[in-house]
C-alpha cells in the first residue's frame, strides 16, 4: 500500500512466543520511509485508541541542539535579537551569541530583549565575549492551552483598559497598556515554539495538550490572532491619549463598542478551548454587530470642533476596536473547524 493511500490494508495479528502479538508492516511503506531490518520505530497510542507508528529519526533526539549567532562589528542589535528569537521559535535547546569584543551595551540589550519577549530562556553563562542561553521546554509546567488562556486574558484586559484612557487615565495609563503588549508577545513566542516542536516531533503533540498536526495548524492561526488583538489594543490606547476631551455620550458609546468587541474575543477563546460550535457561532454573529456599530459611530462621535488629528485618532481607534472583534471571529472559525472530526483512513 503506497504512503498516503486511503485503501484499507488488513493484516492479521500473529502470536509469537506465546505472549507477544505481532503485525507485519507493509513493504512499500517500509521502503518509502527508508526503514531497514532492525531499525527502531516508535509506537504511539492515540486518543482514539489507534496506534501511530513513527520512524525513530522522526522523534526528537534527546541530545541537546545548539545554535550559534555571531555578532560581527556594526551588526544591528535589532537584527541580532530577531535572529535569536528565530532560533528560539525553531526549538533549539541552547543558543550561544558570540560577540568577539567587549560590548556591555549590546549584552544589556539582548538580556532585556530576552526578558521582555521570551518565556523559559535562562542565561547560564555570560562573559565579555558572549552569552550562552538555555531554552526550557516549558510545556510540562505550562501546557499550551493554559498558556493561550493566560495570553488571551492579558490581551482582553488591554482592550478594555485601552478605552478607559478616554475617561481620564492619561498618558500613564496608556503607557501601562502598551507595556503589557510585551507580556502578550512572550506568550506568543512561547506558544509558537511549542507548536513548531510538535510539528517536527509528533510525540510532543499529546504532551502539549493537542491531538493531531491539524490542531497545531489551527492553534498557530489562533495565537497570531490573539497577538494582533493585543497590538490593536496598544494602538487604541495610544490614540485615546489625543481624545480625552470627548463628550461623555461619545465616550460611553465607544466603551460599549469595546465591551462588545471584547465579548467576541473572550467567547471565541472559550469556544476554542471547549470546542463549542454554538459559542463560536454566537461570537461570529456578535462580530458583525461590532462592524455595524463602527459604521454608525464613525459619524456620531465626530464633532465639528475636532481638529484633523483628533478626527484621525477617532477613526483609527474605532477601526482598532472593530479589527479586534474580527480577529475574535477568526478564532471562532478555527474553533468550528476543530469541532469537525478528521476523516478516517479506512
Amino acid at each position: 500500500m503506497a504512503v498516503g493511500s486511503r485503501r484499507p490494508d488488513f493484516r492479521k495479528v500473529q502470536v509469537t512466543g506465546g505472549n507477544s502479538f505481532v503485525v507485519s508492516l507493509p513493504k512499500t511503506w517500509v521502503n518509502d520511509v527508508g526503514l531497514r531490518a532492525k531499525d527502531p520505530v516508535a509506537v504511539l497510542v492515540q486518543p482514539d485508541s489507534s496506534l501511530l507508528i513513527v520512524p525513530r529519526r522522526d522523534i526528537r533526539a534527546t541530545s541537546k541542539s545548539e545554535a550559534v549567532l555571531e555578532a560581527t562589528q556594526g551588526l544591528d542589535k535589532d537584527f541580532l535579537l530577531r535572529h535569536f528569537i528565530s532560533y528560539y521559535l525553531a526549538g533549539y535547546d541552547t543558543i550561544r551569541i558570540t560577540l568577539g569584543r567587549s560590548d556591555g551595551a549590546l549584552r544589556g540589550f539582548i538580556r532585556e530583549g530576552i526578558r521582555r519577549k521570551l518565556v523559559g530562556v535562562e542565561i547560564i553563562e555570560e562573559s565579555t565575549g558572549g552569552i550562552l542561553t538555555q531554552c526550557l521546554s516549558g510545556y510540562v509546567d505550562l501546557p499550551l492551552k493554559k498558556a493561550l488562556e493566560r495570553m488571551a486574558i492579558i490581551a482582553g484586559g488591554m482592550l478594555t483598559d485601552s478605552v478607559a484612557v478616554l475617561q481620564g487615565g492619561g498618558k500613564g495609563m496608556a503607557s501601562e497598556v502598551i507595556e503589557r503588549d510585551d507580556e502578550v508577545d512572550r506568550f506568543y513566542h512561547f506558544l509558537l515554539r511549542q507548536l513548531n516542536i510538535a510539528v517536527r516531533d509528533r510525540s510532543v503533540i499529546q504532551e502539549i495538550g493537542l491531538t493531531s498536526t491539524r490542531d497545531c495548524l489551527g492553534y498557530r492561526l489562533v495565537v497570531k490572532s490573539a497577538e494582533r488583538v493585543a497590538d490593536h489594543a496598544a494602538g487604541i490606547a495610544s490614540q485615546a491619549e489625543n481624545l480625552q476631551n470627548l463628550p461623555e455620550p461619545a465616550v460611553k458609546k465607544i466603551t460599549e463598542m469595546t465591551a462588545l468587541s471584547r465579548k467576541v474575543f473572550d467567547s471565541s477563546i472559550s469556544a476554542l478551548l471547549r470546542l463549542d460550535g454554538k459559542i463560536a457561532e454566537e461570537a461570529i454573529a456578535k462580530s458583525k454587530d461590532v462592524v455595524q456599530m463602527e459604521e454608525r459611530l464613525s459619524s456620531e462621535v465626530l464633532a465639528p470642533r475636532m481638529s484633523g488629528a483628533q478626527v484621525a485618532s477617532t477613526k483609527l481607534m474605532l477601526e482598532g476596536i472593530r479589527r479586534a472583534a474580527e480577529y475574535g471571529s477568526d478564532i471562532a472559525e478555527v474553533a468550528i473547524d476543530l469541532t469537525v472530526a478528521e476523516p478516517q483512513s479506512i
